[in-house]
């Protein structure tokens, strides 16, 4: 479904990614891991645009592009059918909750208000916060806002969703709630690609892992494949560097 081949990017002098491939199916939840500073979240923001690669072969949906060279109108109707999930939630304060998720359906997509409130209605339903639909950001804990910015990018019935360390920004007590709502994503069938420092989540709900390190796709396996078979020193380190913390 969706395929990269060589993708690079410099930012400020420093190249930040150095040629990454990698490639999932529909249906697949990609866990992308890493220690801070692999270029985890570049990839990410260059597979949706929010950043251009200098480098780089996409087939989506079996079309091939040259994505430096993708034109605007490329890059909208691409971005049509994926949707972005950031760490600080990105609502519009003077918004209530379906203001926030009917937005981009009616100004982006041209969607008549009632079809986009009955969308939006539903999305929220489905991250479990329907009775918010009138709340106002500032009135919703982190775990609500971010479980409303997952009920947007599920509005829009995209083809995959990207989401950058969508629980970074929550306190701990809030983190399992949009896990949750992740997880339910996932066994219905949510094509995804999520950057995140949640690895035994990454271990029970992904099909498979890449691991970034300076810029470079180091591994990128089946998800058991990836855990159990594990040879490689340098995420042999990662991991041993995590269990120290943890402990």
């Amino acid at each position: 479904m969706l395929e990269i081949k060589g993708l690079k990017k410099t930012i400020g002098g420093s190249e930040i990614l150095k040629g990454v491939d990698l490639a999932i199916g529909k249906g697949d939840v990609m866990a992308v891991l890493g220690p801070s500073g692999g270029g985890k979240t570049t990839l990410l923001r260059c597979l949706n645009y929010l950043e251009k690669a200098d480098a780089g072969e996409m087939t989506f949906l079996g079309q091939r592009m040259d994505m430096p060279g993708m034109s605007r109108r490329d890059i909208a109707a691409y971005r049509r059918h994926t949707a972005f999930v950031f760490q600080s939630y990105n609502l519009f304060s003077n918004k209530t909750a379906l203001q926030n998720v009917t937005e981009g359906l009616i100004v982006a997509r041209k969607m008549e208000k009632a079809q986009a409130e009955e969308r939006a209605l539903a999305a929220l339903e489905r991250v479990g916060l329907a009775d918010k639909r009138d709340s106002y950001p500032n009135q919703l804990s982190g775990g609500q806002q971010q479980r409303v910015a997952i009920a947007r990018a599920v509005a829009g019935e995209p083809d995959v969703i990207f989401l950058d360390e969508p629980t970074s920004a929550l306190d701990p007590e809030l983190i399992g709630g949009v896990l949750e709502v992740i997880r339910q994503l996932a066994e219905d069938g949510m094509t995804m690609i999520i950057v995140t420092h949640e690895v035994n989540f990454a271990r029970h709900v992904s099909t498979k892992v890449l691991f970034m390190d300076e810029g470079r796709a180091l591994a990128m396996a089946p998800t058991g494949e990836f855990f159990q078979e594990q040879k490689l020193e340098r995420i042999q380190t990662f991991f041993r560097s995590l269990d120290r913390k943890e402990g």
